[in-house]
């Protein structure tokens, strides 16, 4: 299990990293100069970090000597004893988010089960232009699955769910063939690029640090990002005018979308987005270029720094609170022949000193022949 403190620099480093990300969100020129695929890739390197719950085998501990100490120190600190056993604020924390962590999870669990027994009774779209256009972009993908189309009056999006039974929903909308051609190209792509998958690793993710303000804005992210890479590829293989019908085949749906409020966190939907979202959109879609070395380069440069900050950097960098009270500092820490000993937390972590100074905090001990206390008043004893 992770420990407070490696919890503390995640989070502390991913927000840092999401608060970059959303401030390039933001500026479509950014988007544009950088590439969108591997921003997507460095966001999925981050959610799938986030679930990486254990403390790294390597670390370098640097010492918090002000206020982190004692807010630790507070944290662990016995409230009372039930049955026998201590419990702390870091103990009911830790409760806490394991109970919110369930109910979390049972309320999207049972949210995708909800939206499948409802996207199964929609009747069957009996239109042969849908099925036949489904086939013909199979056809240009070099892709077979075999895809179920319904239509609901419920829908106010083309959308698509399922991961191994797919289904596209179609609202009750008028679409010419060039349309249909459009949008069933953009919700098979969500499939064949696996979002639906992601959608739901992202919705894990959310359960689990469903306190985690800094996790809904990644979702967030990541969901974004995954329509521009959609409609970049759409884009790029129509010509000028192909682009300018994908850009209004956009606004007929917002339109469409606009009288019907209906959505669903399960349905990865052809467009949910507000009107100043789907104008982002479009901009991005008309500006859009294919992608240069330097772009390349610089989005590789910005991914690796954002990858450091959240996957080298907590295994490598670790602030630690100092571990012994500032009482016990003077004249209790060295034993008079000075050496190497460990100083058992008894959470599970051991303090390592070096000469009667702390050197770092780890997980095991290395040498089983250096001395391990479980207070500092063996240390003294022992001398």
């Amino acid at each position: 299990m992770i420990r407070f403190s490696e919890l503390v620099n995640l989070v502390f480093l991913t927000g840092a990293a999401v608060v970059l990300l959303q401030i390039i969100f933001r500026n479509n020129n950014a988007i544009l100069w950088l590439d969108a695929r591997l921003l997507l890739g460095c966001m999925m390197a981050m959610v799938l970090r986030l679930f990486v719950l254990a403390d790294s085998p390597v670390s370098n501990n640097v010492p918090i000597f002000r206020v982190y100490p004692e807010i630790c120190w507070f944290l662990r600190d016995t409230l009372f004893y039930w049955e026998g056993m201590p419990v702390s604020i870091m103990m009911l924390l830790q409760l806490l988010w394991a109970a919110g962590a369930v109910v979390s999870g049972g309320y999207r669990i049972h949210g995708y089960f909800a939206t499948q027994r409802r996207i199964r009774c929609y009747r069957r779209l009996r239109n042969p232009e849908f099925a036949k256009t489904v086939k013909r972009i199979n056809g240009e993908l070099g892709r077979k699955a075999k895809f179920r189309l319904v239509v609901s009056k419920e829908l106010s999006t083309p959308c698509i769910f399922g991961v191994f039974r797919p289904y596209i929903g179609i609202p009750e909308i008028e679409l010419a063939p060039k349309e249909i051609y459009l949008v069933m190209k953009h919700e098979m792509l969500h499939f064949y690029r696996g979002d639906m998958i992601v959608k739901i690793l992202c919705e894990a993710l959310k359960a689990v640090y469903w306190w985690n303000p800094f996790v809904y804005m990644l979702s967030d992210l990541v969901a974004g990002m995954q329509e521009i890479n959609v409609d970049f590829r759409i884009v790029r293989g129509l010509p000028e005018m192909g682009q300018l019908e994908y850009v209004d085949c956009l606004v007929k749906v917002a339109r469409n979308r606009e009288r019907r409020k209906h959505e669903n966190r399960w349905e990865i939907s052809f467009r949910k987005e507000s009107p100043s979202e789907v104008n982002k959109r479009i901009r991005l879609m008309l500006k859009n270029q294919e992608i240069s070395g330097r772009k390349t380069t610089a989005s590789f440069l910005l991914s690796a720094g954002i990858l450091c900050m959240i996957v080298v950097g907590p295994n490598i960098l670790t602030f630690e609170p100092y571990a012994i009270h500032e009482e016990h500092v003077d004249g209790s820490v060295g034993g008079k022949g000075g050496g190497i000993y460990y100083l058992d937390n008894k959470d599970g972590t051991y303090d390592i000193y070096v000469e009667g100074q702390y050197y770092e905090t780890t997980i095991e001990v290395f040498d089983k022949n250096v001395p391990v206390y479980d207070t500092l008043e063996e240390v003294i004893s022992s001398d």
